[in-house]
């Protein structure tokens, strides 16, 4: 059941965490600014935005296996058609209809570990599935550059949605419903009518408002590092996304090591971790912009895994966190309301990140005013609080 999960969300997070990785070819083809690359960049975080809550609200009404199949499917089928766009309008608009299908893989695979798992082991399951965002970013930065390089940018991107399309494969062939009725069992208020009530919750609602928060350094980080590096130290493309590629690395063992933490040295409780998280990513981000213009790579590439580590490894923890506070019943509900709130940061971020390097003509002013949008988050934690066991 973890592997029909984490290939569904393999799936559909190779082309959303590969558009980075051929942003500069994509930007050179059609002299766009940074603030309207980073609008393409956003342009599936649109789509995950906007369909988030009503694929929470199918998991909960038909099942995980559908959406876990139609997820990739869809996918692949929306960045061959981007790969066809003759121009930089068009591919955006596709990537939004590809953002749709992207939407389902995080309430279906979120459910999946809730009902799963218990709760002893669930924050590392879940790290395990969650870790395959950043796997597939790993495999998009370190393939897809290369690809592009003999086929071009449209090539590659058409390599990576077949590759997509194959992911629907396990699902499709293995994904069961658990063997306890009662936690498939749509019950009263489940759904979208179960929405106003999760937001009476004070402890869920500050849940849910601290995923834009921390996702401004998630998107920030994997839209913009690789063209930093590539501008600031006038490297290689294929170079620069090698050191985007050890950020998803770090992200990867971020998400199972934050959730093994809060499984074995904090006993399944999950604020004590998530709250380490907001000053450590300012701080990193502090030392991002203070990087020498000769600093040595292998300094960089030791920032980059760190950054990675903290600001992509989060996710796994506050969808654990979130599910186990909603229960079996709205979980599926729950996470794509919060999933919907997080890509709202994301859709938002990357564009405004750009247009003010872009006003500023430096980096530097960006990256200390993501890192006190990341210390703001430490302002919801008061109102978070642990479910008894």
């Amino acid at each position: 059941m973890l592997a029909t999960a984490v290939a569904a969300q393999l799936g559909c997070s190779l082309i959303h965490q590969g558009m980075p990785a051929l942003a500069p070819l994509i930007q050179a083809e059609w002299a766009l600014s940074r603030g309207e690359l980073g609008m393409i960049v956003a342009a599936i975080n649109v789509g995950v935005f906007l369909a988030s809550t009503v694929s929470g609200d199918l998991v909960d009404r038909v099942g995980e296996r559908p959406l876990l199949v139609v997820g990739p499917l869809g996918v692949a089928a929306g960045a061959l058609l981007a790969s066809l766009a003759s121009s930089p309008l068009l591919v955006t608009a596709l990537l939004v209809a590809v953002g749709v299908f992207v939407s389902t893989s995080g309430p279906a695979g979120g459910k999946a570990m809730l009902v799963w798992f218990a709760p002893r082991i669930r924050g590392f399951a879940m790290g395990l599935r969650q870790t395959s965002v950043p796997l597939a970013g790993v495999v998009a930065a370190a393939t897809l550059p290369a690809l592009a390089a003999g086929l071009g940018w449209r090539g590659a991107l058409q390599v990576a949605a077949l590759a997509s399309g194959l992911a629907a494969l396990l699902p499709w062939l293995i994904y069961r419903d658990p063997p306890d009725p009662a936690t498939t069992t749509v019950r009263e208020r489940s759904g979208l009518q179960a929405i106003p009530a999760l937001l009476r919750d004070r402890s869920l609602l500050a849940t849910i408002l601290l995923g834009p928060l921390l996702v401004a350094g998630h998107w920030t980080l994997v839209a913009y590092l690789g063209l930093y590096l590539y501008e600031r130290y006038d490297l290689p493309v294929a170079v620069a996304a090698g050191y985007l590629a050890l950020a998803q690395v770090g992200g990867v063992v971020g998400r199972i090591a934050w959730g093994v933490a809060s499984d074995v040295v904090w006993d399944g409780r999950r604020k004590p971790v998530l709250i380490l998280i907001p000053p450590l990513g300012a701080l990193l981000v502090v030392l991002l912009a203070a990087l020498p213009a000769d600093a040595s790579p292998p300094l960089i590439g030791a920032l980059a895994i760190v950054l990675g580590a903290t600001l992509i490894g989060w996710n796994a923890l506050i969808m654990t966190f979130q599910a186990e506070q909603a229960g079996p019943a709205r979980a599926g509900t729950t996470l794509g309301l919060g999933i919907a709130t997080i890509f709202l940061g994301a859709v938002l971020v990357p564009p405004a990140f750009g247009a003010l390097v872009d006003r500023l003509g430096s980096y530097q002013p960006a990256w200390l005013l993501l890192a006190l949008v990341l210390l703001s988050a430490l302002a919801l934690f008061p109102f978070m609080h642990e479910r008894a066991r």
